[in-house]
């Protein structure tokens, strides 16, 4: 017989693992194995997902950017220079950025570092963009041509039985300078008859003695007779207010002259105004301070005149109080001082009350050094530096009756607090925290007639030449008297009478800082 091999089982097979528990082995393992193919499939998509989020955050990136850059262009402050390397540096940054933002890496920690510089980077972007929108706004209200009103006051005596302005039908209203168009006005409103007083101290006086029973009179008319005459707010009662564009004289123009910002060599008046609200209110300016400055050598000097300094005013050819120049317009006050000083004048900014209180406010207050001690409405102020709010820096400002030297005084602490409002703003921490804040409070009572364009140009050559530079002061003086004025008629008020060595000695000062 031949040999045949008994086949071999399986289950004997050397070759062959064993089968025990194949079947269960056999779907754990296709078990696994489709646990892994679905768990790839959500990593697959997680990786996805992930890459277009770091997209749209380098949109988001390069939005803020395009944002930040177009506001900087627009303030238009920066040297053609710097706008080239600025421009550059922003794109090559702004491309760094967005790359590794936005690409895929083989693991995202380099997104992640970008995704923290572009949250920081915009952070700064933004904060700077609001800075930058804050003064765009700020100049744009700034540069706004305001039309200058003046409010006329229908007065009484507190004790008649005048209640509204029907009750005056019939009677005789006087007046003192005012015109046919600002009377015709109140005719239009009510049936009455104008007279008109010898000056401005006696209607008000004959009102208060029951001889007169209505006046009308200007605002700054107003504040006048209450300077002269003991009393008169308290005892008189406003029954009507209407207003009335100030007819002004010839607009200050740079037309023809060599002093302006584009030459580098120019004038500045400074008027502050007695008055509170909107800055289109004219009145009597109370602060008059000259800035002559000179680009080329980089000096500013600031020459203070007294606001009862006894000047001609320039469209009436009549003696006053240069502060009562300013019932006639900005223009009137700087024509005035130009004849006083000889200079060329083509520039002004004009504040009032309302810029000092909000402006020291929104400082948090200030620190100002007064030479005296002494009590000023209400407020205490002692010799040395005090702190003040805007209110308190204001009655500072004012006060000329505590001193000997009246006016000369006056003009010593309002430098002082002008001093001190510097010394705030120019504060780093003020400036980055404040900022906004500063310019919101100045909105609405700041005026000039300096171009947005004129003032890039000084930003940008202060930028280009990064120099230092030289402040002086100067105060003309004179001597306190008594004579009458065009504003008030011929009744004798205070009055300063220039010292003429104190006017030349300020006209040479102006004239070295002028030379180039």
């Amino acid at each position: 017989m031949s040999y045949q091999p008994r086949r071999m089982r399986n289950d004997e097979n050397p070759y062959r693992k064993s089968t025990k528990g194949s079947s269960n082995m056999g779907y754990s393992s296709n078990k696994n194995y489709t646990k892994s193919n679905k768990s790839s499939k959500p990593a697959k998509n997680k990786s996805g997902k992930g890459v277009v989020v770091f997209r749209i955050l380098t949109l988001a990136y390069i939005i803020i950017t395009i944002v930040f850059y177009s506001s900087i262009l627009r303030l238009n402050l920066l040297p053609s220079g710097y706008i080239v390397a600025f421009t550059i540096a922003e794109i090559i940054f702004t491309l760094l950025v967005a790359i590794g933002l936005g690409k895929r890496h083989k693991t995202y920690k380099l997104n992640i570092f970008c995704l923290i510089i572009a949250i920081l980077v915009s952070c700064v972007y933004i904060y700077v963009t609001n800075f930058a929108n804050a003064t765009n706004d700020f100049l744009g209200s700034m540069f706004t041509q305001v039309t200058e009103t003046e409010e006329y006051y229908v007065v009484v005596r507190n004790n008649n039985t005048y209640e509204d302005l029907a009750d005056i039908e019939g009677e005789e209203v006087y007046t003192f300078q005012i015109g046919e168009d600002v009377t015709a006005e109140l005719e239009n409103q009510v049936d009455v008859t104008f007279q008109t007083g010898e000056n401005l101290t006696a209607i008000g006086t004959s009102l208060l003695n029951g001889e007169i029973n209505v006046i009308y009179i200007s605002s700054s008319q107003y504040s006048m007779l209450g300077e002269e005459i003991s009393n008169f707010k308290d005892n008189t009662k406003i029954l009507h207010t209407a207003n009335h564009e100030v007819e002004k004289t010839a607009e200050v123009s740079t037309e023809g002259s060599e002093y302006t910002i584009g030459n580098g060599i120019f004038n500045v008046y400074i008027s502050g105004i007695d008055t509170s609200g909107s800055i289109s209110n004219v009145s009597r300016s109370d602060a008059n301070i000259l800035a002559t400055v000179n680009t080329k050598t980089h000096e500013v000097l600031l020459t203070s005149i007294p606001r009862d300094y006894y000047v001609t005013l320039h469209s009436k050819g009549a003696k006053d109080k240069l502060t009562h120049s300013g019932i006639y317009g900005i223009n009137e006050t700087i024509t005035t001082v130009e004849d006083l000083l000889d200079v060329d004048i083509n520039y002004y900014v004009r504040v009032n009350f309302t810029t000092v209180i909000n402006l020291v406010d929104t400082l948090g207050g200030i620190e100002v050094y007064s030479d005296y001690s002494f009590t000023s409405q209400g407020y205490s102020f002692s010799q040395g530096y005090n702190y003040m709010d805007g209110e308190k820096a204001l009655a500072f400002s004012r006060e000329r009756h505590s001193f000997a030297s009246g006016d000369n005084q006056r003009v010593k602490n309002q430098q002082a607090v002008i001093e001190a409002i510097i010394k705030k703003v120019l504060n780093s921490t003020t400036l980055l925290t404040r900022y906004t804040d500063i310019l919101s409070s100045l909105e609405g009572c700041f005026q000039t007639n300096i171009s947005q364009d004129e003032i890039s140009n000084i930003v940008k050559d202060q930028l280009s030449n990064m120099s230092s530079w030289t402040i002086k002061t100067n105060a003309l003086t004179g001597t306190g008297s008594s004579g009458p004025t065009y504003s008030l008629g011929n009744l004798n008020s205070y009055i300063m009478i220039p010292d003429s060595s104190s006017v030349a000695d300020a006209k040479e000062q102006i004239d070295e800082v002028m030379e180039e």
